[in-house]
């Protein structure tokens, strides 16, 4: 389950995790006055409220927006009310949201901080290694946001620390993220700040904690200047004040389908469909998909205790999705057993036949099993060894089908 950035900024408040001072608004003239209450001079930044990334970078399709994006800098107050004006009521698209767009409802506006440099800050779960990953890299005004686009453009500005189940950052992993930030730094409020988010990470059982960026002020002082939570769906009995934030309007219809089945589902443009079992894997494998050329329609984590329906429901909802023209099924390792991938395949086959290309990696439990229930079930599909090899055999079997 998802949030709003100013929702996710209210628990970050909570958690005593540095963020600017902001009100929500739902109209221009709210806007204005929510500004008159944060400052008396300015300036402030107004930031529609959608579900996605991308948002500076985004595109209304209103001409009446014109070419800004979603988080403007606003140096007085009519300028507050005007950009709130622009957004309200107006389609947001970005790299996120498919050609279509999100509606903006809302606004965000809030006190600008200056600051002197800026990184992507994320802890995400990885299912396979049973472990948190924390990821950090710098963010520069020419930077699009997309976190995917860096690690497959510049890998080298990603530093990425498996951090196991430890609950607090370890002094040799302080000096690791210090020494790659490579900028002046209040380094016990640094690790104050990370240790904080960690406790909101577990306490509130997320699978992804989100801040691009966080800002460093001229003091050395560390900022939210973003958040994004995304909630564990089995997990939300726990939390009823979460569940009560659901936006339902924000959400695509499969993305809710995945949630009933516990799984993570992400819509992206139009090409491959990817179910895997693990956040890093769905991002090396998207990552080497774009290397070969392959662009990516959606993605679907399957993460924790699943049985043959809940696999079968996951390949159904990619298959008839009309933006995917192929599939990869890539299982490295965990606890999930290879042979329910198989079963569910058949019985995904015997109720809607297999009509675009699919292609198999296993790589875990009962691997062996699961490729002979596949060869012996006659179906046309390829099974690969690794990820290299299955886009390769899925590339060539969408390039066949042309």
């Amino acid at each position: 389950m998802n949030i709003h950035e100013y929702q996710a900024k209210k628990i970050f408040k909570k958690a005593g995790i540095n963020v600017p001072y902001g009100l929500v608004a739902y109209t221009p003239a709210e806007a204005k006055s929510a500004a008159e209450k944060i400052s008396e001079f300015g300036p402030w930044v107004v930031k529609a409220q959608i579900q996605a990334g991308s948002r500076d970078v985004g595109k209304f399709s209103d001409k009446r927006a014109g070419r800004k994006g979603g988080i403007r800098l606003s140096k007085t107050l009519d300028e507050v009310y005007e950009n709130a004006d622009e957004m309200l009521e107006n389609l947001l698209v970005t790299n996120q949201t498919g050609a279509k767009g999100r509606l903006v409802s809302r606004v965000y506006v809030e006190e600008f901080i200056k600051t002197v440099k800026k990184f992507y800050l994320g802890l995400v779960v990885d299912w396979v290694a049973a472990s948190t990953v924390l990821l950090i890299a710098p963010v520069t005004e020419k930077d699009d946001d997309d976190i995917v686009k860096l690690a497959i453009d510049h890998p080298d500005k990603l530093l990425k620390i498996n951090l196991g189940l430890q609950k607090e950052i370890k002094h040799e992993q302080l000096s690791l993220i210090t020494d790659f930030m490579q900028t002046q730094l209040n380094t016990t409020g640094l690790k104050a700040f990370l240790n904080r988010m960690l406790k909101v990470f577990y306490s509130y059982d997320a699978t992804m904690l989100e801040i691009n960026p966080i800002g460093i002020s001229k003091n050395g002082e560390v900022w939210a200047l973003d958040a994004k939570i995304i909630f564990d769906g089995n997990a939300l009995y726990r939390h009823p004040d979460i569940v009560k934030m659901s936006d339902d309007s924000e959400t695509e219809e499969r993305e809710l389908t995945a949630a009933k089945y516990g799984f993570q589902y992400k819509e992206l443009e139009s090409g491959i469909g990817i179910i895997v079992n693990g956040d890093g894997l769905a991002l090396s494998t998207i990552n080497q998909a774009q290397k070969m050329g392959m662009e990516t329609a959606c993605f679907l984590n399957l993460k924790g205790g699943v049985d043959r329906d809940k696999i079968a429901a996951s390949i159904k909802l990619i298959m008839t999705n009309p933006k995917v023209d192929g599939i990869l099924i890539n299982i490295l390792g965990g606890f999930l057993r290879c042979n329910l991938i198989a079963d569910g395949i058949i019985t995904v086959a015997n109720d809607l036949g297999l009509n675009i290309p699919l292609v198999v990696r296993f790589e875990g439990t009962n691997k062996n099993e699961a490729t002979e229930i596949l060869q012996k079930s006659g179906l046309p599909l390829s099974i690969a060894s690794d990820t290299l090899e299955g886009l390769t055999l899925l590339k060539s079997a969408i390039e066949e089908d042309l």
